[in-house]
């Protein structure tokens, strides 16, 4: 494993002695297989990056703080988790070699008001250990969680995850944090900011500036509590699904679905292209051996015998039994209108058993890991979502854009429109992969680069990305000089003044690497 940056390996080891004293022997992790679970199972290259000197695992806010002073007194890299299953975008991996892994998954604490609908959650809490505990408690309360939910509530929410419930966004239903700074002070934002408030997890905002945001994908601090807003169960549980079989319907399924979104009648949804739908029930080699991307005739055959569309959309309707039967006459005049749509309902009342196809947008999160044999060999994805305008004219042309650089690449377009703001969608492209396979993993990785440049062309920006695309996507908000990376840095410099805190995630660098960069970049 390699050494920190600047610690020798005499330093390093006193160090982790150091760490050990805080947190106790066996929560200071060095040994080579023990380090080898913090990689990156997808990582999109060769060995040799992204690899950390080992782990450090607090329990609790005091030993925090400890870490960070050693930390700072000794320039320390800490690249900060919840629980490091952040799958596609780098897992628990770091994005400078050496970095030490900061793992908060010993942070389990749970709090939960039905009354107003709301928990309080610690890093290392998993949307499964929520859900669980709300079962236990019987509370008539919903989770929303994304697939699969073994993952941290906490890390995916500071991410900007999403789920398939009307609380799908998750970042928009966060409602105050605890942080602990670089120089080990701890604030509460929102109402948390006043000792013992209890509208600390209920109102978004406080007196002067906001400042969850700060905390929201960065490297400014280390979060150890949020709140987070809940959804009370439902009377009725209806989920929808629309199915058109060309590739240009997607133009009137997005147009039609637009309006419903902005008068609230459908909360969120999704849209899947033909291989998002079938790539977990089938491979790829039962259709089509060749090593380009799979052509139209292998695809009209696919979809013609497995009864699928070329698009499926999925939505839930939510609410009293008469409102969401309203609402479902509704939906089906207007896809009726589109001309070829079939739709589809289920309908689940209150306590009635929900199928596992219908269970994500009910908050109920899955424990598999999504399927990735869709290439063979060691499947592995990679993805950077760019966030598209709800226009049906510009998600189609972008599509076609896509489909023609995954084509030329040689990949098949796994592609998805999720919507959880009314007015736009994240345009899920996953890159899937066979990671055993050198050659293709060089194309996944050149893949993965070029579409981030072709949306910077079409003016659209990933919301998310692997750890080792971060600068080259940050590159391409460059509105007056990249003025909002400028501020950020100034952020960075003030709050970490020695650049503890994972250096490099969103391409935010400290102040030393960071001019070392730059002066490479120009050699």
């Amino acid at each position: 494993m390699p050494l920190p940056p600047g610690l020798s390996a005499a330093d390093f080891d006193n160090v982790c002695r150091e760490l050990r004293s805080v947190v106790g022997e066996q929560w200071v992790v060095t040994a080579d297989e023990k380090v080898a679970s913090y990689h990156d199972p997808y990582f999109p290259g060769t060995g040799g990056q992204h690899l950390p000197s080992g782990a450090v695992l607090p329990a609790s806010v005091e030993e925090i703080r400890a870490v960070l002073g050693i930390a700072n007194r000794v320039r320390l890299p800490l690249w900060s988790v919840s629980l490091g299953r952040n799958y596609a975008y780098g897992g628990g991996a770091p994005c400078l070699d050496g970095s030490m892994v900061l793992d908060l998954k010993r942070m389990q604490g749970i709090e939960v008001n039905e009354q107003l609908a709301y928990a309080i959650v610690e890093p290392g809490v998993t949307f499964f250990q929520l859900y669980r505990h709300i079962q236990d408690k019987k509370y008539r309360l919903w989770i929303s969680c994304p697939a699969p939910g073994w993952g941290s509530v906490l890390g995916n929410t500071l991410e900007r995850g999403i789920g398939y419930t009307p609380h799908g966004d998750h970042a928009g239903q966060q409602c105050g944090m605890e942080v602990v700074l670089a120089n080990g002070d701890v604030i509460r934002t929102g109402m948390g900011a006043m000792t013992d408030n209890p509208a600390w997890p209920l109102y978004r905002y406080s007196y002067g500036p906001s400042l969850d945001g700060l905390f929201m994908q960065s490297n400014l601090g280390v979060v150890t509590k949020i709140g987070v807003w809940l959804m009370p169960e439902p009377e009725m549980y209806s989920p929808v699904d629309i199915g058109v079989d060309r590739e240009e319907d997607i133009v009137a399924l997005i147009d039609t679905l637009r309006p419903l979104r902005l008068d609230g009648t459908i909360p969120t949804a999704t849209i899947a292209n033909w291989m998002r739908i079938v790539a977990t029930q089938t491979t790829r080699a039962q259709w089509y051996d060749g090593k380009d991307a799979m052509p139209p005739g292998a695809i009209e055959k696919l979809k013609k015998t497995m009864r699928i569309p070329h698009w499926g959309l999925r939505f839930g309707l939510y609410g009293p039994i008469k409102v969401v039967d309203e609402k479902f006459k509704i939906v089906q005049k207007a896809f009726s209108s589109t001309g070829n749509a079939r739709i589809a309902r289920a309908r689940y009342p209150r306590g009635a058993k929900i199928a596992p196809h219908h269970q994500a947008a009910a908050g109920i999160p899955d424990v598999e890991l999504m399927p990735l044999n869709w290439m063979g060999g060691t499947g592995a994805h990679i993805e950077c979502p760019p966030v598209v305008p709800m226009i049906g004219a510009q998600a189609y042309e972008l599509y076609r854009e896509r489909t023609a650089l995954f084509a030329s690449y040689g990949f098949d377009h796994y592609s998805g429109f999720t919507t959880t703001t009314p007015r736009t969608f994240f345009n899920t492209g996953s890159i899937i992969f066979d990671r055993s396979d050198p050659e293709m993993t060089g194309r996944a990785r050149e893949l993965s680069a070029a579409l981030i440049r072709d949306a910077a062309k079409s003016r659209l920006g990933g919301y998310r990305g692997h750890i080792s695309e971060m600068d080259l996507i940050a590159e391409q908000f460059d509105f007056n000089r990249h003025a909002a990376m400028r501020t950020y840095e100034l952020l960075k410099d003030a709050m970490d003044p020695e650049g503890i805190l994972s250096p490099g995630k969103q391409g935010i660098w400290p102040k030393a690497l960071r001019t070392a960069r730059r002066e490479g970049e120009r050699k």
